[in-house]
């Protein structure tokens, strides 16, 4: 299959003319945008602009839609962000709001904004307190079966040491067993005969980078069935801490585990104590890029190089957004929908994301049918190899070859509407990336594969 890869740098085509380049050809009735809506800005130091994806991006891609689909009967932009999530704060921050009560008067009821979440949460001084208003995906939830189609049957002899911080164990063990593996997808999504993907370029504490690939979290009703990471260290058949991880961290893990979510006056008494401990230690909970640089930051359970559960995860939700019935159930052999992914690095992030990503004016868009293309090119474009991170390395087990069996020297670069390159080593370093902690190190690129300049600028 001939795939091509769009970039777009310093701003030099407009975002709707991006988008509409971007876009597949088709007559498509319903459509589903998927943003990055990870959480609202808490801190100034992440600001809302690294965090989520371009409000001017999210409107430029509306309008492309309505104007090269002229059958288009319903969009739904839709995203499953964090339990504590403040969803209309985070509209107010970033002019969300402003957009959808544009669209709602350009378009009708044509458009819709969805909070996809099944539960929402609300924190207390560190105490997670279920919030009992979440409405959710007005059609429901499917849950999709991948069984031994999941890349996580490879290491379901472990499956009773799967876990998600900060939700219930047991809860991941009821849908993920050996032989057994199922997600609860937002049915807005399977009803879409379109999804059009929209990621944030930033790095990943769990992953190393998230894009493209990493974005369809959003896309489950529940963080419960996503597999983050296994109990233990590799030796003991885990990945959530290294070897030599520090003692005092694994204990905080241990107790956060066993009281968040139970015991609020427990969990209170030991988050004082943590506080202390930590202070002692010199660990810092704050990813600022002196603390980065310093070695000193928070490296929590599955946060590393080393993680083997998360790919896994990530690659079969993936794979049901291209072959889940529209209904739930089992996976279809032939494509159900068609997916295209565009890229935000207007305003990157680095460092700790993605929940504390340090800003970076990048002033990028890539778009490509195939999304890890365009993951592989952000992370050259930010510096790091690509066969280092487990979630791209590992593309040619991605079980639809259409998507991970291909040459990643061999595809078209079109650079700002010139055609330019081949291949993900001929795309340059924007400029040196900051890796997350438990990653500073391991994935960057060696100087010998740095192209200086974008073929075709």
């Amino acid at each position: 299959m001939h795939m091509s890869l769009l970039v777009s740098t310093n701003g030099r085509i407009e975002l709707e003319d991006f988008a509409r380049s971007a876009l597949p050809s088709g007559r498509y009735k319903r459509v589903l945008v998927k943003p990055n809506w990870v959480i609202h800005e808490s801190e100034p130091g992440f600001p809302i602009r690294a965090l989520i994806t371009s409000p001017q991006l999210l409107k430029a891609v509306i309008e492309a839609c309505f104007e090269k689909y002229p059958e288009l009967e319903s969009l739904t932009v839709g995203d499953v962000p964090l339990q504590t999530c403040e969803f209309e704060k985070m509209f107010a921050q970033s002019g969300l709001d402003k957009l959808r009560e544009e669209c709602a008067g350009k378009f009708g009821g044509r458009v819709r904004f969805l909070d996809l979440r099944r539960e929402r949460y609300v924190k207390r001084e560190g105490f997670l307190e279920l919030d009992k208003r979440a409405d959710g995906d007005p059609l429901g939830y499917a849950l999709v079966r991948l069984d031994d189609r999941s890349l996580l049957e490879e290491v379901s002899d472990r499956a009773g040491s799967f876990r998600v911080s900060d939700y219930d164990p047991e809860e991941t063990r009821s849908v993920h067993s050996p032989g057994s593996h199922s997600y609860l997808i937002a049915r807005s999504v399977l009803d879409a005969e379109l999804v059009i993907n929209l990621p944030k370029m930033k790095t990943h504490q769990k992953s190393g980078v998230t894009g493209a690939l990493k974005n369809l979290v959003g896309i489950n009703g529940s963080k419960a069935y996503l597999v983050h990471h296994r109990l233990g260290s590799p030796s003991q058949g885990g990945d959530e801490f290294p070897e030599r991880g520090s003692r005092l961290i694994r204990l905080q893990v241990r107790l956060r585990e066993a009281l968040q979510k139970r015991s609020r006056l427990l969990f209170r008494l030991g988050r004082r104590g943590w506080t202390a401990l930590k202070k002692l230690a010199g660990i810092q909970t704050t990813a600022t890029r002196e603390a980065l640089r310093a070695g000193k930051v928070y490296v929590g359970a599955g946060s590393w190089h080393g993680n083997d559960s998360i790919w896994r995860m990530v690659y079969d939700l993936n794979l049901i957004l291209v072959f889940a019935r529209k209904e739930g159930g089992v996976l279809a052999d032939t494509p159900q929908r068609e997916v295209v992914s565009i890229m935000d690095g207007i305003v990157a992030g680095e460092g700790n994301g993605p929940l504390q990503p340090l800003p970076v004016d990048a002033g990028v868009l890539l778009a490509s049918s195939n999304p890890f293309l365009v993951d592989m090119a952000m992370a050259k474009l930010m510096g790091f190899d690509w066969r280092k991170i487990a979630l791209l390395a590992n593309h040619e087990r991605f079980p639809w070859p259409v998507f991970g069996g291909f040459d990643p020297r061999g595809f078209d670069t079109v650079v700002d509407g010139v055609a330019g390159g081949r291949g993900v080593d001929d795309l340059p370093v924007l400029k040196p990336f900051l890796a997350p902690p438990g990653w500073i190190g391991h994935i960057e690129l060696d100087t010998q594969n740095q192209a200086p300049t974008l073929s075709g600028s």
